[in-house]
């Protein structure tokens, strides 16, 4: 079991047997079997041979379609549909119903602000040299977390805006001075910690999405973000409570050296900050490494949704 990234090391992706193949300007570079592969990340330009793609969608591995140097997620193949329509059905009288949407919404917030909270206490632990800011981060985080059970959907909406602002003022704390990280920006990130955790964030959100498409959901209706063209709202539901997680591992990463300012690029013709090519490849085993132990209890949250909105484990598990 495995995930396969590939990026602009090689230019083109085919199918031979049983197994896919890399190439480099008509070189073979490499050898994939298809069997061990939960999922395939394609980012940049290459030509993918269509026999690539239907033989990765027969065995129902998800492939993700990124940008190249910003690493955005443009589209994704999924293979084949959930049959479970049922729960679609369960999911959207869930959507309507206003009460429960809440109670999702206020599932999802309150753990995404204890998940800060640890993140803060732990940080305070590093004893940084501006501990006042995490310390009054995790004050503001315990404030807005002591409010989530009295709240409705646009309530939550600014406490979770108040604890998050509180909590990246706190990762700035931590972080090395030379990473620049003065608050979350993005599209384009303009700093390596920012750029860290959009890719980060991109990742999940397509794990996620893939996730509960083979589950039997529709990604697109969710509870607490709301219904937009375009938008996944149940799949960034289900982000939220992952991103302290995927904070404190970008801030491990940087306090540890792993990644470091000379392995981003900035200027040229594309505004933002961008992990080099290769950074890159380390980024992917380092994700890899700290995503994998968790896939299965992400999975797990899936399907265990799935029971609660009505379908069974069985027909859940029936793609």
């Amino acid at each position: 079991m495995g995930s396969l990234y590939v990026d602009s090391t090689v230019d083109e992706l085919r199918a031979d047997g049983r197994s896919l193949t890399l190439y480099r300007e008509g070189q073979l570079q490499g050898r994939v079997p298809l069997v061990p592969l939960e999922r395939v990340v394609l980012q940049g330009n290459l030509l993918v041979e269509t026999k690539a793609l239907q033989l990765l969608a027969e065995q129902g591995v998800p492939v993700h379609l990124v940008t190249g140097r910003q690493g955005a997620w443009r589209a994704g193949v999924i293979g084949r549909e959930h049959k479970h329509a049922a729960l679609r059905v369960a999911q959207v009288r869930a959507h309507l119903d206003a009460e429960a949407a809440a109670g999702f919404a206020r599932r999802w917030v309150r753990r995404k602000l204890e998940g800060q909270l640890e993140a803060a206490t732990e940080w305070l632990g590093w004893n940084p040299p501006r501990r006042e800011r995490v310390h009054a981060a995790r004050v503001a985080i315990e404030s807005a977390l002591a409010q989530v059970d009295a709240a409705g959907v646009e309530s939550l909406r600014g406490l979770e805006g108040a604890a998050a602002r509180a909590h990246f003022d706190a990762l700035a704390a931590v972080l090395p001075p030379a990473v620049g990280f003065a608050g979350r920006n993005r599209r384009p990130p303009l700093d390596p910690a920012n750029a860290l955790l959009s890719l980060t964030y991109t990742l999940l959100h397509a794990e996620w999405a893939s996730r509960l498409r083979m589950a039997g959901f529709d990604p697109c209706v969710g509870f607490y973000h709301a219904v937009d063209y375009g938008r996944e709202s149940l799949a960034s539901d289900l982000v939220e409570p992952c991103r302290p997680l995927a904070d404190r591992w970008v801030a491990k990463l940087f306090r540890s050296s792993e990644f470091r300012p000379h392995d981003f690029a900035m200027g040229g013709e594309r505004a933002g900050c961008w992990l080099k090519q290769d950074a890159r490849r380390r980024y992917y085993l380092a994700f890899e490494a700290w995503a994998g132990p968790r896939r299965a209890a992400w999975d797990r949250e899936a399907y265990e949704l799935a029971a609660e909105l009505g379908g069974s484990d069985d027909e859940a598990a029936d793609g």
